[in-house]
């Protein structure tokens, strides 16, 4: 029986749906949450998404980590036992602008 529940931001990134997709293989029930900003194609993102979606462990949340309340339901509701923060800007000029998003 696994007892971890890992939760991975920034799951439909290619770093995120790669790292998911390990876990998943692995047999960890893994929780992808991602903003799924449109800052490049999304449908991208959704087919990376598609991929994960097959494996029974894998359940997706649309969330945006800079959404603070939300995030504190998620963990209090999910209760993870590992996160792993792979999410982020694609570009550093946004980020530079606009730090809390």
């Amino acid at each position: 029986m696994n007892l971890r529940k890992i939760l991975v931001t920034g799951a439909a990134g290619f770093i995120g749906a790669a790292l998911s997709e390990r876990l998943l293989h692995e047999g960890n029930p893994v929780i992808g949450i991602d903003n799924l900003n449109d800052y490049y194609d999304v449908s991208l993102k959704e087919a990376r998404l598609g991929r994960l979606t097959k494996y029974e462990g894998f359940r997706f949340i649309k969330l945006d980590i800079a959404h603070r309340d939300a995030l504190s339901r998620l963990f209090t509701q999910e209760r993870p036992t590992h996160v792993v923060n792979l999410a982020a800007q694609a570009c550093v000029r946004y980020s530079l602008e606009n730090p809390q998003a």
